[in-house]
């Protein structure tokens, strides 16, 4: 798409204090233009799909005293295949992974491997020695009543704690994440309806000048792997196939929108100088 075609990102609707509410991160908590409220949606928050990879993982690791780890840090090939089993994860064909892997180390099971990075970051898991244990705070996790914290704390960590960039090595490093409150608050009023990712890069993103030193836009993939899909991980956006149902997935393109939870959950506090309904 030309300069002259560019869609006028969402974030120009916001004046400089809203941006800065935005992206001024404490070292621990969210931006004070971003807040949570997840008791507002406690059933929708015990089944989002991090959150449940989180207790299975946690619960696996107390039964056991332990998850032992390779020589590279990551789980076992037992431990992996055993919550490869019980894991429900978005847009993760288990049967296509399960035909090009004869064993299944953590690293060929993506949500396995996200789910114990995050919950290391998060001090919920630590290790001891070549071991993996669950501390005290993961323990307390486990009480149903406590899903709106985890929701909380696994939101923080895999978006502001994490760097994204890792699980898919492309160019342009930590882009978009390097923004992510200005991402969200884009997404709130921009991503109600189906758009690709190449859409919602324009819309919800500021533009790096990196990205016009790549072979080719990586754009629309940056915020697709490190935005989009962690969003589908914590149940704020949806992802959809398009095109002939004829084709396997992996050749459909996808689109994604923002779900109801994202909306009862995550509130920001800026101002708007003009009427968020101009967004389209």
């Amino acid at each position: 798409m030309t300069a002259e075609t560019r869609l006028i990102p969402a974030w120009r609707l916001l004046d400089r204090e809203g941006l800065h509410a935005l992206v001024e991160t404490p070292r621990r908590g969210l931006p004070e233009g971003i807040f949570l409220t997840p008791d507002r949606a406690l059933h929708e928050i015990s089944v989002v799909p991090l959150v449940m990879a989180a207790r299975q993982v946690i619960e696996r690791a107390i039964a056991q005293g332990g998850l032992p780890l390779t020589a590279t840090g990551a789980l076992s090939r037992v431990d992996t295949r055993a919550l490869f089993d019980l894991i429900d994860w978005p847009d993760y064909p288990k049967n296509e992974v399960l035909a090009v892997n004869q064993v299944l180390n953590e690293a060929d099971a993506l949500p396995i491997h996200i789910t114990r990075i995050v919950l290391q970051v998060a001090g919920l898991l630590r290790r001891r020695g070549k071991m993996l244990i669950a501390t005290k705070k993961a323990q307390a996790f486990l009480n149903p009543n406590a899903s709106a914290d985890l929701f909380a704390l696994l939101f923080e960590t895999t978006l502001w704690r994490v760097s994204l960039t890792y699980f898919d090595r492309a160019p342009v490093e930590h882009w978009p994440q390097d923004h992510i409150g200005i991402v969200l608050w884009c997404l709130s009023v921009a991503a109600n309806n189906w758009a690709d990712a190449d859409m919602l890069a324009q819309v919800c993103t500021v533009r790096d000048e990196r990205l016009d030193r790549t072979v080719r836009d990586f754009s629309g993939h940056a915020m697709r792997s490190r935005v989009l899909r962690p969003l589908t991980w914590l149940g704020l956006m949806e992802m959809a196939r398009r095109d002939d149902e004829v084709q396997a997935d992996w050749m459909r393109p996808s689109v994604f929108r923002k779900t109801a939870l994202f909306d009862a959950v995550v509130g920001f506090k800026v101002e708007v100088p003009v009427r968020t309904e101009a967004v389209h």
